[in-house]
């Protein structure tokens, strides 16, 4: 009998992968397999995260980009012949973030000069020194292979500078502004760092410090007196495209610039009217602005020391997670928790960040900034770990790489806009759950929080589209927001030049997730579970905005049908 059933699954699964849908499932699965190795091949940091040995570093060149593109539209060729009709849910969401990310390939080459790889947010020397800290060197065989890697280290930084050589001919050149914090990356110092051996040192001494000093040579007298005073992309030829299309890109959507700023300044708007009753409840008379200059006085806020700020966060961390149960049916099975960012790293960083569990270490954690204290506001504190760890990043972000029914190039792939928008409406879910109810100040943290967001729309479109000034944008910033001087600055270049529109995928990602929960609800009315549509929104992982609506409406309507 055990026989006869074992045989009969074979002929099922045999009739289905010969049947039309199995054929169709097996060649997406090919398909994403495919594109998951090209992407491995290229990318250091997913390497790193899975354990995996780097044995070569990222190419920056235009030739990789071309390559890429080349492979990408191959690959569309062969999407096309994959019959939709015939594919499952999950398996749909598979074809077209595919086709989505092969899109993308192919429409980023005609902007390839219009990035600078040399700025702290955007250079792929960033994320190459945070794998290779990865890299095992416990003895002599890691070590080897360390210093081999050190050897394509220097090959890798000057093809960095062949790209900005090409950029100046161009007449594309770093602003001015931006040039100091870009030297800041121009040192061997993490890799040093990490071994003393010989080889090592020596590497680093023969090939990698020259490498940088023909980099940091680039930037010479004739650079910094050539580089535009101006910042945004519409002052560089092609800018105003690439700006249009950097837009689509981030936000997953296909909205205009013009768009953006206006719903930037309606936001800014309805988030003043909000912020006013908060201030009238605390019983505050006077203007915002003063009531601005006390929050920055008021010693509450600021603490003494980088431990300090951790405490704060974590007090936070602890008082969400009661009320987590009630809002989603599962949770992820990593942990999370709080440290401090390298204080290498956070001269050049406005805040901290969220890094996902990895082989080396399966927590999660937020990395924050513990420097200039007297400029950071733990105002915000609550909201950010909400938005942060839970249940924002570190629910999404875990339960994603977690969730071995995905393709694993989706369980590594991250839209910012639904990774950021699903940040940004958990915080605004922390104050339905109470997390602000105690103190009214942590209500109008989450409310500055939220004009920040919205002042991005702002000045990010400001900047790079409607021919604002940095000293326009910074004025705004410094009316509308608490940010610091040193956060102003460093906020307002990543905008404008460091990677320009990826600053609006977190307020339009929150905005369309907020849209699309108010819609089910009014569909499913009485039968709405809200457990259950945030299973909707992440239980997939990562996808594009138009993707995710789209799943959300097939997944309640088969819900409203069973119920």
């Amino acid at each position: 009998m055990r026989r006869t059933a074992v045989l009969l699954l074979a002929l099922l699964a045999c009739a289905c992968a010969s049947s039309p849908a199995g054929q169709s499932s097996i060649t997406l699965a090919q398909l994403a397999d495919e594109h998951w190795q090209h992407a491995l091949e290229n990318s250091v940091t997913a390497r790193a995260e899975l354990g995996l040995p780097i044995e070569r570093l990222p190419d920056p060149s235009y030739a990789q980009a071309e390559r890429d593109a080349q492979f990408a539209r191959t690959m569309l060729e062969r999407i096309a012949m994959v019959d939709a009709s015939r594919l499952s849910d999950d398996d749909r969401i598979t074809l077209a973030i595919l086709r989505d990310l092969q899109d993308e390939a192919i429409d980023a080459v005609p902007y390839f000069w219009l990035r600078f790889p040399v700025t702290p947010y955007s250079s792929p020397i960033r994320s190459v020194n945070a794998a290779l800290a990865m890299m095992p060197l416990t003895n002599d065989e890691e070590i080897a292979r360390y210093t081999k890697i050190l050897g394509e280290y220097a090959t890798f930084i000057d093809r960095i500078t062949a790209v900005v050589q090409e950029q100046r001919r161009r007449g594309i050149l770093v602003p001015k502004a931006e040039i100091p914090i870009a030297r800041t990356l121009f040192t061997s110092a993490p890799l040093a760092a990490r071994s003393d051996a010989p080889a090592v040192r020596e590497a680093i001494a023969t090939k990698v410090d020259p490498a940088f000093a023909r980099l940091a040579a680039v930037f010479d007298e004739s650079y910094v007196a050539a580089a535009p005073e101006a910042v945004g992309l519409a002052q560089y030829p092609g800018g105003t495209e690439a700006y249009r299309w950097l837009v689509r890109k981030h936000t997953t959507l296909d909205l205009s610039p013009e768009e953006i700023h206006q719903l930037g300044l309606d936001e800014v708007a309805r988030i003043d009217r909000e912020m006013a009753e908060v201030r009238a409840k605390i019983g505050f008379t006077g203007t915002k602005a003063e009531f601005q200059q006390q929050l920055r006085r008021d010693p509450r806020l600021f603490a003494k020391t980088p431990d300090e700020i951790g405490e704060r966060l974590t007090k936070y961390m602890h008082a969400i997670q009661p009320h987590l149960p009630t809002y989603f049916a599962r949770q992820p099975y990593a942990l999370y928790g709080v440290k401090r960012l390298s204080p290498a790293l956070e001269p050049a960083m406005t805040f901290g960040y969220y890094q996902a569990p990895t082989s080396t270490d399966p927590m999660g954690y937020y990395l924050y900034n513990g420097s200039k204290l007297e400029e950071r506001s733990l105002l915000f504190a609550a909201a950010l770990m909400a938005h942060e760890l839970a249940p924002g990043h570190h629910f999404q972000i875990a339960t994603q790489i977690e969730n071995d029914k995905l393709p694993m190039f989706r369980r590594k792939s991250y839209q910012t806009a639904f990774v950021e928008g699903w940040g940004e409406y958990s915080a605004s879910l922390a104050r339905e759950m109470g997390l602000y109810d105690a103190d009214p100040y942590d209500l109008y943290g989450r409310l500055m929080m939220d004009m920040m967001l919205s002042v991005r729309l702002v000045v990010d479109t400001g900047m790079n589209h409607l021919g604002w000034s940095r000293d326009r944008a910074m004025a705004y910033m410094r009316e509308h927001t608490l940010l610091g001087e040193t956060e102003i600055a460093t906020e307002s270049l990543r905008y404008s030049v460091d990677i320009p529109g990826q600053a609006l995928a977190y307020k339009i990602g929150s905005l369309r997730i907020m849209d699309l929960r108010r819609r089910t609800e009014r569909e499913l009315g009485a039968k709405f579970d809200i457990a259950q549509f945030h299973e909707w929104v992440i239980g997939s992982g990562s996808m594009p905005l138009r993707v995710l609506d789209e799943t959300v409406a097939r997944k309640a309507a088969s819900y409203a049908t069973r119920r």
